[in-house]
């Protein structure tokens, strides 16, 4: 009987080693999933920080990239317009400096400042800028309108242009000069 004894012991005492073993076997793998875990997720922590950094880099390249195609079009466009100024001033010359110059009658001089009008007029035109003027009577706009006040007594005339001084200018539906009125202030 003691031999039996003896031998129980012995396999409770193995089966207790083998009881702590495989907890330890299971707790060291919990262990070991955890720390991939921790490690995969720091992977993807600095995987998404790269990500940001990349997506921040390109928008400020892109940014940079609109900028100077801006720049690149209105430079484009001032020496367009430039380079027409060029041409009606080298026209203005090339007529001061001829022995014609001398010469002109008054007549010369309106016909030659008719052209002069001209070529600025389609200047404009060639970068779609037009005049515009307003009838007399038509409503005061301040979007559109410089205004100069005239008092008057009759409320109906109020805000309402009496004469258009100088033209206005658009470019599209952009206002580039607006055009100088007179206009009607009701005053009692």
């Amino acid at each position: 009987m003691e031999e039996f004894t003896q031998n129980t012991e012995d396999v409770i005492e193995t089966e207790t080693v083998d009881c702590e073993t495989e907890e330890c076997t299971q707790q060291d793998e919990i262990e070991e999933i955890l720390l991939n875990t921790r490690e995969q997720g720091e992977m993807i922590e600095n995987l998404i920080k790269h990500q940001i950094e990349v997506k921040d880099e390109m928008i400020e390249k892109l940014h940079k990239e609109l900028e100077y195609y801006k720049q690149d079009a209105a430079e484009k466009f001032v020496d367009q317009v430039m380079k027409a100024i060029i041409k009606v001033r080298k026209d203005m010359g090339k007529l001061i400096a001829s022995e014609k110059w001398n010469t002109m009658t008054a007549e010369n001089l309106q016909e030659e400042y008719r052209y002069i009008f001209e070529d600025l007029t389609d200047l404009l035109e060639q970068q779609n800028v037009d005049a515009f003027t307003t009838a007399a009577g038509d409503g005061f706009d301040a979007s559109l309108h410089m205004a100069k006040i005239e008092k008057t007594k009759d409320p109906s005339l109020n805000k309402t242009i009496k004469e258009s001084i100088s033209e206005g200018y658009k470019k599209g539906e952009k206002v580039l000069l607006p055009e100088r009125v007179i206009v009607y202030q009701y005053n009692e």
